[in-house]
């Protein structure tokens, strides 16, 4: 009896810090959650970067989106669908205006806003304002 009494509880200590194991609360983020947050900068960023313009949050924490893309071209910015001009724009939009930022890259750009003349030559910035 004494020995199945000490089995049941070493076998149910045992199952006990097997299903624990994988549940401490952390999280590693994969190759592509860390490249897919590497195109956005999120509300929780922006306001604990807590910068006067959307300019600012871009230079301080995604430097890379405001150079010439692989392709050439200057970066664009664009608000709801629309260009607003350069990355000079950015300085004009207060970050308590701004939601997100998103970084698209040229290509993908090019495939969801046209390219040639009068389209899109580099990468763009996509403004998400505040509603």
């Amino acid at each position: 009896m004494r020995r199945s009494a000490f089995l049941a509880i070493c076998l149910s200590g045992l199952l006990a810090a097997c299903a624990t194991s994988g549940a401490t609360g952390e999280t590693t983020a994969s190759p592509a959650a860390s490249r897919a947050d590497a195109s956005r900068i999120t509300s929780e960023q922006i306001v604990a970067a807590d910068l006067p313009t959307a300019y600012d949050l871009v230079e301080k924490l995604r430097r890379p989106w405001l150079r010439r893309s692989g392709a050439g071209g200057e970066v664009a910015v664009y608000q709801d669908e629309r260009p607003l001009g350069g990355a000079d724009e950015l300085r004009k939009i207060p970050s308590t205006m701004v939601a997100e930022l998103q970084y698209v890259d040229n290509a993908d750009a090019v495939r969801r806003w046209g390219g040639g003349e009068g389209g899109v030559r580099g990468a763009v910035i996509v403004v998400v304002p505040r509603r």
